[in-house]
């Protein structure tokens, strides 16, 4: 117990938004606490964002429920930016998306994912991931090494010859039982040989559409999941309503060099935005040829990298924007959602950093004497937290492990989501993050910092002492 409260202090000694929602909601359970969400309310601002939103899920879902889920957003603009766009399987985004689940009188969970990380990244967005009887995560790609550092936003859509790669890697996996190998077949079949997988024209949308009928297959009687990459629809708003706009606040500060000089006073070395030498990029990140994500550094009223280069100019940005070749960076996408009024569900990171960046757009904002701009955005919530530990399993051995989407999918459990319901109902906030801060501790500290006995703090150990095991174990 003194290791883990030493590790909790490590903690919570640099993630400050985080340590105040241990504090003011751990004892909840993440039922209530789901339920506790402040969300902003519904305005015209929020409306125009989420008129280009719906753009998006028309050309994501062009057969889905449009109605029904801008409905729901125009009553409460709440959104999850905890996932990265791919194909949902990692356990991180299993617990995120369960948790958001747990809101009440939700029929859909609106994820704005991210999909400028890599095919490579550390969800591994283009792969199927299952879990071996060791506990180890395997994975299962459909593309090939030597494209893997592509960002997903950019992957050309996957063809048979991709699909039959993984079903080769599956046939050929020793660790597999003949029944789960079979059945992971006939999955990919389904949805990965589906004529509606192979007409949709990029990775980007195959995986929103995959994504959803995973999760639907797992959670059948779950609110509904819809993936929507977040730099799409913040690069469409920046074209459509903040470029043109030489009054509007966004635009003063993206298009103008004397907004670059402020975002460059307020937001140097800040989490999500960019720092000295080649850590982030300012404002916008560029695309290579190859369709890797390259770091623009700023000289003057000119975006930089090699022969790449941009300037200052409303006009050239917008067609840069449209054609793929640059994408807003996360400062760049957390200041149009906090501007626009849409509400965020956070990972542990960012309710931390979205939390920074809205006390400095407020200062910003008050500078710039927007005094009405600054007391409407210092209203915008930025501490909803939805990246705690919900998502658990126990194996045939009786061991507790966290499952992948498609570990829960080859039990087909068709009541696995009111288990779900039911164990949010028991284990508090405070037990959900206590599980994570091994994870959480190693992301935060650089390697050369960590402290050996606080390694040695594991997630089972956790699990044991704050007496979730046997919450856990009372549900499967």
């Amino acid at each position: 117990m003194d290791n883990l409260d030493n590790l909790r202090d490590a903690v919570f000694a640099k993630q400050k938004s985080l340590a105040k929602i241990y504090s003011k909601s751990g004892r909840l359970s993440l039922s209530n606490y789901a339920a506790s969400w402040p969300v902003g309310k519904s305005n015209e601002r929020a409306g125009v964002f989420l008129s280009r939103l719906e753009e998006s899920l028309k050309r994501f879902y062009p057969s889905g429920p449009i109605e029904p889920v801008m409905a729901q957003l125009k009553s409460a603009p709440l959104v999850s930016t905890i996932d990265h766009h791919g194909i949902l399987n990692h356990p991180f985004f299993l617990n995120s998306n369960l948790i958001y689940s747990q809101r009440p009188k939700l029929e859909y969970l609106v994820c704005l994912s991210t999909a400028s990380v890599s095919l490579n990244n550390s969800s591994w967005s283009g792969c199927l991931l299952i879990t071996d009887r060791g506990g180890s995560l395997r994975r299962f790609s459909f593309f090939p090494d030597r494209i893997k550092t592509q960002a997903v936003l950019g992957a050309k859509a996957l063809g048979l010859k991709d699909v039959e790669r993984v079903k080769l890697q599956i046939t050929a996996a020793d660790f597999l039982p003949a029944n789960s190998k079979q059945k992971t077949l006939e999955i990919i079949e389904e949805i990965f040989q589906s004529e509606n997988f192979y007409k949709l024209e990029s990775f980007s949308r195959q995986a929103a559409y995959a994504s959803a009928a995973l999760w639907a297959k797992v959670f059948p009687f779950a609110p509904k999941l819809l993936y929507l990459p977040l730099e799409e629809i913040v690069s469409s708003v920046i074209a459509s309503e903040i470029a043109p706009d030489k009054q509007h606040i966004l635009h003063k500060l993206f298009f103008t060099t004397d907004g670059w000089n402020i975002i460059e006073r307020y937001f140097l070395g800040s989490l999500g935005a960019f720092g000295s030498g080649r850590k982030g990029s300012f404002l916008f990140w560029g695309v290579d040829g190859k369709g890797r994500r390259i770091h623009l550094a700023r000289r003057g009223n000119k975006l930089i990298d090699g022969d790449f280069v941009t300037s200052a100019d409303a006009g050239l940005i917008s067609g840069l924007l449209g054609s793929g070749k640059i994408y807003p960076t996360s400062l760049v996408c957390f200041l149009v959602l906090l501007y626009y009024g849409v509400t965020c569900l956070g990972g542990f990171n960012q309710v931390n950093w979205l939390t920074d960046i809205k006390e400095k757009f407020v200062d910003i904002l008050i500078e710039l004497s927007e005094r009405e701009w600054a007391n409407f955005v210092l209203e915008m919530p930025t501490e909803n937290f939805a990246e705690g530990s919900l998502a658990f399993g126990v194996n045939s051995e009786g061991q507790i492990y966290k499952p992948s989407l498609l570990d829960l999918l080859l039990q087909k459990d068709p009541g696995l989501f009111n288990k779900y319901r039911q164990l949010a109902s028991i284990i508090t906030v405070g037990e959900s993050i206590d599980i994570q801060l091994p994870e959480i501790y190693k992301v935060i500290t650089p390697a050369e910092q960590r402290n050996s006995e606080l390694l040695n703090v594991t997630e089972n150990a956790i699990l044991s002492t704050v007496g979730i095991a046997g919450k856990i174990k009372t549900v499967f």
